[in-house]
């Protein structure tokens, strides 16, 4: 059996006696390890139930992208993980979203340069050069329920109603990556690092969307694919809008530059961290 590893941090340790009676039958039928990220001032991990105590300069506290120091401990301490699955605090499965995630992760998929509108066949036109097949390194999973709006998104649409691509993600397109439900294999880890948004005041919710721009850029680069949809969750806890707009005012602005490449010191100095992440857990 594959080793699966379960990240999820948390805030609010009153929420993990829910969450455990919701996922635990699916934990113990995959027979995965299970790392709490508590995030805080006394930020620590929770592996398998035992305290460890990590620290690094590129990880954060108080921040949504402390599952980054999950991701450390595992490439340091677990050689034997071989896939990774991040979900959050205040979600329920629908199904089996961990076999699913592992499904679509152990698929193939045709060229990201070309889309085939046939599912079972190329059709004529589809070039030779572009039938060969690669790997699928990132799963990204969806959710019923409150679904992952900016607050501007929120206020306009109070019904909360969002409908879902299923499907691969063509190399080098952008695309709203969320961090609370998706799944990689291990050899993407150094490609997966959550933006330092703790101290950037305006913009403390753009830790994974962030993270998913140079994400794009590196798979186009190794010829890996990221399908999205395929996974499922239930999110039942709706942020609170105004307090998501004090943290996404300046965030919203900067999102409409940075993935144009245009970029500000602060940017320039997250992708220099990400480098120092990638040699890092590269070299683990």
């Amino acid at each position: 059996m594959s080793k699966i590893c379960i990240t999820v941090p948390i805030i609010r340790p009153e929420m993990m006696t829910d969450f455990m009676k919701a996922w635990q039958p699916l934990f113990h039928r995959h027979a995965v390890d299970l790392i709490v990220i508590v995030d805080g001032e006394d930020q620590h991990l929770l592996v398998n139930g035992e305290r460890k105590d990590l620290q690094s300069d590129l990880v954060q506290k108080f921040y949504a992208g402390c599952c980054n120091l999950a991701y450390l401990y595992i490439a340091k301490n677990m050689p034997d993980v071989e896939y990774i699955i991040n979900l959050n605090d205040d979600e329920t499965p629908i199904g089996d979203p961990i076999q699913d995630h592992i499904n679509v992760l152990n698929t193939k998929i045709s060229s990201l340069n070309w889309m085939n509108t046939c599912k079972n066949l190329f059709p004529r036109g589809f070039p030779y050069t572009e039938r060969q097949t690669i790997p699928v390194m990132l799963s990204h999973g969806v959710w019923e329920g409150v679904p992952d709006l900016d607050a501007p998104t929120q206020l306009l649409n109070p019904k909360n109603e969002a409908y879902f691509y299923e499907g691969k993600i063509p190399r080098g397109v952008y695309f709203p990556f969320c961090g609370m439900n998706y799944a990689v294999r291990r050899e993407a880890l150094p490609y997966i690092y959550h933006a330092p948004v703790a101290d950037f005041k305006g913009a403390e919710r753009f830790d994974d969307i962030w993270a998913g721009f140079p994400i794009v850029e590196d798979f186009a680069k190794l010829n890996w694919g990221i399908v999205s949809g395929y996974s499922k969750v239930y999110h039942t806890r709706a942020s609170n809008v105004f307090k998501n707009l004090e943290k996404e005012y300046i965030g919203l602005e900067r999102n409409e530059h940075y993935w144009k490449g245009e970029y500000d010191e602060w940017y320039l100095s997250f992708l220099d961290k990400r480098e120092q992440w990638k040699k890092l857990l590269g070299a683990l």
